[in-house]
């Protein structure tokens, strides 16, 4: 069962502001009409003002005789004085707290003394689940057990508004009078589980490639590949011509490589260098489907891959993943069953088939995701505090005199100190600093973070079947300076245990992490068991006066016998394919430390940005370790941006003599080339160098095109001097389509040519039927919406969405356990229908599709100006009543009445007053309309007689 979702006032579109509004509109909200009827026409502001002494929710207003000054026909309206009045009964409404939605629910309106507007009533829970303080009631009132309690009883200062119109109810209650929520908050009644649908997302490819190449012919009969080319070594040294494998010769001389991979010796002077041109072609398709069921709570997934290639002509299908989800409120959980993941915050993240429960951040109010201190502080009189970080506002508020408390401020990172100003109502102020420096582990205090898991390890290559395992890890935040956390590992039948316990601290010097991890393997048939420790340590800062910021993670491992889990399994495998008892096969390249260092800093505003990267690891048992540098400058001159990368990289391997590295550089620019806007064309040029790969230049050209930006086009010329230089040119061209995407490329050089195709979107099978969708991701909420005969409006917060033949679309983009706006364009769509709404709010749970229904008046439109017999103009604001004697508007400025709904003609009748000289009737008729054509609004003079 889902929740209703909130109707918001309608945009208000030419048509519907010309003169009368429709039937529906009109009885809904008569007395809101006329205003806003004045307004639209004449386009000066209602002359009209609320009734001081007015019941908060009467709506009376008052009327100024000028508006009909000057007809010689004088315009009952009475009738609106008093508003909207609501009577006794029960509403369901879209509640509304201090301007905050949180609910949506029946209300029952009782009757009050002295007052034609009933008064809505809350019970206890009720008032609980609206956020009001249910403590300040009365004492004496027995609150738990009364079944009306009205809004002043828990403060006269509290008031209540409702719009019949809108079905919305609006309290206000003083804010001490409220629960403390954090900012963000939704409540958990609003999480709407959506309705059963089956779900499907799709992305197609099809490569083609087309190579050609010369080939040289030995003496001894072999023809060598591409990558062949005579090499002269010594005996037993290595050697590696790109991927194509490691050769050790047995004695020394000239080699080449045949067509099936080997190398093979060539005497001297036994081969030629006569070439012929060969080639070779294949074709590959590839298919990704997404596949959803949504069932009650319960959202199934499963993901599959299709291959084909034309060398094997087979066809390989593939089962990625498959999984079932549930919710657990209570807990801010979610409980998976099937395929998944470890969450890899504590432990490196495993594979898994089974089973896992774990605390789901996106349950959390936005102020209570990530870390950010708690602020303590003392106000001596009624003041206001502000929170500042590197001197922009993060956070203002007004506090009352004595100790305050601030916990709900955004997770802002790595941002630096925060500064916590009290300006007192005095004029003096007072400051101080609270240290902020957030590290991957902090946590809020009192906030956790866990997760349980118990399943077989899948994702590996193994020979001797998968073994089974549980983890559980669990952070807590026990102070603005100090979360702890831990965690626990372990296989079935004893093959590994690990244990880690750590602690994150954040200081004025930076935030520090630190953990270690204790490690224990059990080999089977081995006659010894490995156990060692491993020690992490990060620290990050952030000086926001110089624009610097600074992290470090460092590892060490006690000894050789330290393994992670997945080590230990691949070990444990390995064993069992050999026979062999040595532990020493079983646990090869044995970490044995690594450091990774960032260091980014930003200049003045002209100045740019610059960052620097390092890491290194290193193995026990002399295997090979590792080096890499990286430092890039970026900054732009006007609408010119350009870059500057280099890397180094140092591998000790016996591939390259024990020493080798590999340098790399790159330079880069953009340009648009024009104004800039989202269909300029942009400029792009690129030149990088590479020890090992040579050269590279490439310029392109790209952008977008299209009403709303839906074509994207891009072409390139490349140059590159690796093995032989070669020239390459390259274009593709997309579009996103309102039901799909559709892409092509194209490629070629002196070596090979190559082109692609390319599709993706997404279908929900729902109640209403197919609908189609340009893209869908199915772990993000979706919305049906459902507009009847508005074809063509647009949906506004998806790209590219658009309302089908069938009157539905796919809304994406949605945010889980977030209020979110789903809004229509109705540009596109037919005159002949009108939007009542066009906007509607919804809080959908993670997966969720939610039906959204947008409602639509449907039928002719037209405009008629109408006059009295004598040519004198009809009275302003009079009632315009149907065949069927229902109000369907009032007249407009000059006499004109707006009609929708009578497809080829009708009568009208005129009303200002009770008696029979005080009403005319317009007799019309309409011109006939071919069939399916929408000739926009029309226009016809006509005589009220």
């Amino acid at each position: 069962m889902h929740s209703p979702v909130r109707r918001i006032e309608p945009m208000q579109s030419v048509r519907r502001n010309l003169v009368v509004s429709d039937q529906s509109r009109a009885a809904k909200s008569a007395w809101k009409s006329l205003p806003a009827l004045i307004a639209g026409v004449l386009g000066t502001a209602p002359m009209f003002a609320w009734a001081a002494a007015a019941p908060a929710s009467s709506g009376a207003v008052e009327f100024n005789e000028a508006f009909t000054a000057g007809q010689d026909q004088s315009v009952d309206v009475s009738r609106f004085e008093k508003g909207n009045p609501v009577l006794p009964g029960q509403y369901r409404v879209d509640i509304y707290v201090n301007e905050v939605r949180v609910d949506a629910e029946n209300v029952n309106f009782k009757a009050t003394p002295n007052s034609d507007v009933a008064q809505p009533c809350f019970d206890y829970a009720g008032l609980v689940r609206l956020g009001i303080d249910a403590s300040k009631l009365d004492a004496k009132m027995d609150a738990v057990h009364n079944p009306c309690i009205q809004i002043q009883d828990i403060s006269a200062d509290a008031q209540v508004k409702m719009n019949v119109g809108a079905l919305r109810l609006d309290i206000s209650v003083p804010q001490a009078s409220m629960s403390r929520q954090s900012r963000g908050y939704v409540n958990p009644a609003l999480w709407d589980s959506g309705e059963t649908a089956l779900i499907m997302g799709y992305s197609f490819n099809a490569y083609s490639a087309n190579q050609s190449y010369n080939t040289n012919n030995l003496g001894s009969g072999y023809a060598l590949t591409p990558s062949g080319s005579p090499i002269a070594v010594a005996a037993g040294t290595y050697y590696t011509p790109g991927a194509a494998g490691m050769f050790v010769p047995s004695a020394a001389g000239t080699y080449m490589q045949d067509t099936t991979g080997k190398y093979v010796q060539v005497q001297p002077n036994s081969y030629s260098a006569v070439s012929r041109r060969t080639g070779s072609s294949d074709t590959h398709t590839y298919l990704g489907l997404n596949l959803g069921l949504n069932v009650g709570d319960w959202r199934l997934r499963s993901h599959e891959t299709m291959q084909w290639d034309e060398r094997t002509g087979r066809t390989n299908w593939h089962n990625v993943d498959t999984t079932a989800t549930h919710d657990i409120t209570p807990w801010k959980a979610q409980l998976t069953v099937g395929d998944g993941y470890t969450q890899g915050n504590i432990f490196d993240t495993t594979a898994f088939r089974g089973l896992t429960i774990y605390s789901d951040d996106r349950m959390l109010p936005d102020t209570q995701q990530g870390y950010a201190p708690v602020i303590h502080g003392v106000a001596n009189t009624q003041a206001r505090v502000e929170v500042r970080q590197n001197n922009n506002v993060l956070y203002v508020t007004t506090v009352a005199p004595g100790p305050f408390v601030i916990d709900d401020l955004y997770d802002t990172g790595y941002g630096g100190d925060l500064t916590v100003t009290v300006f007192e109502a005095d004029g003096s102020t007072h400051s101080f600093a609270v240290p902020f420096a957030a590290a991957p582990m902090l946590l809020r205090p009192g906030r956790s973070r866990w997760a349980v898991t118990d399943g077989q390890v899948r994702g590996m290559t193994l020979s001797n079947g998968n073994p089974y395992f549980v983890e559980g890890t669990y952070q807590r935040g026990l102070t603005n300076w100090l979360t702890m956390y831990g965690g626990v590992q372990s296989t079935y039948r004893a093959l590994y245990k690990a244990y880690l316990v750590g602690a994150a601290v954040n200081t004025q010097a930076g935030s520090i992490g630190f953990d270690i991890t204790n490690s224990h393997t059990n080999f089977k048939g081995a006659d010894d068991s490995l156990s060692g420790y491993s020690a992490r340590v990060s620290y990050s800062k952030t000086l926001p006066t110089y624009g610097t910021s600074f992290a470090v993670a460092a590892y060490r491992y006690s000894n050789s016998n330290f393994l992670s889990m997945a080590s230990a399994i691949q070990g444990q495998d390995m064993m069992l394919a050999k026979g062999s008892h040595n532990i020493d096969v079983g646990a090869p390249n044995r970490s044995k430390q690594a450091l990774q260092l960032t260091l980014s800093q930003t200049f003045s505003e002209r100045g740019g940005s610059l960052y620097l990267t390092g890491s290194r690891q290193s193995y026990w048992n002399n295997a090979s370790s590792a080096t890499t540098y990286q430092a890039g400058y970026m900054n732009h001159y006007r609408s010119l941006n350009f870059g500057i990368t280099a890397s180094r990289t140092y591998a000790s391997s016996p591939v390259f003599g024990n020493s080798h590295y590999d340098n790399q550089f790159g330079v880069n620019f953009s340009l648009p080339l024009g104004a800039p806007s989202t269909s300029t064309p942009v400029l792009s040029v690129s030149a990088a160098h590479d020890d090992y790969s040579g050269n590279t230049d490439r310029a392109s050209v790209g952008g977008s095109f299209g009403e709303r930006g839906q074509f994207n086009y891009n072409g390139g010329i490349g140059y590159s001097d690796q093995n032989s230089s070669q020239t390459t040119v390259n274009g593709s061209l997309g579009w996103r389509a309102a039901y799909g995407n559709l892409g092509a490329s194209y490629s070629h050089s002196d070596n090979y040519e190559q082109a692609s195709v390319s599709a993706s979107g997404g279908l929900v099978v729902h109640p209403g039927g197919i609908t189609l969708a340009p893209t869908l991701s199915l772990d993000s909420p979706i919305a049906i919406i459902q507009a009847p005969d508005a074809k063509g409006a647009v949906v506004s917060s998806s790209g590219q969405s658009k309302i089908d033949s069938r009157g539905y679309a796919v809304a994406t983009s949605l945010m889980p356990y977030r209020m979110n706006d789903v809004a229509l364009d109705p540009r596109g769509t037919s005159m002949d229908v009108e939007l009542e709404t066009t906007k509607l709010q919804t809080a959908p749970r993670a997966g969720a599709v939610i039906p959204l229904k947008f409602a639509t008046v449907s039928g002719r439109a037209v405009m008629i100006r109408a006059t009295r017999p004598n040519g004198d103009e009809l009275p302003f604001g009079a009632d315009v009543v149907d065949e069927k004697g229902q109000v369907v508007g009032m007249v407009g400025q000059g006499g004109q009445l707006f009609v929708r709904g009578a497809e080829d003609g009708g009568k009208l009748t005129v009303r200002w007053g009770e008696n029979d000289t005080q009403q005319c009737h317009v007799t019309y008729q309409l011109p006939a309309r071919g069939k399916g054509k929408d000739t926009g609004l029309e226009t016809i003079d006509a005589v009220c007689r």
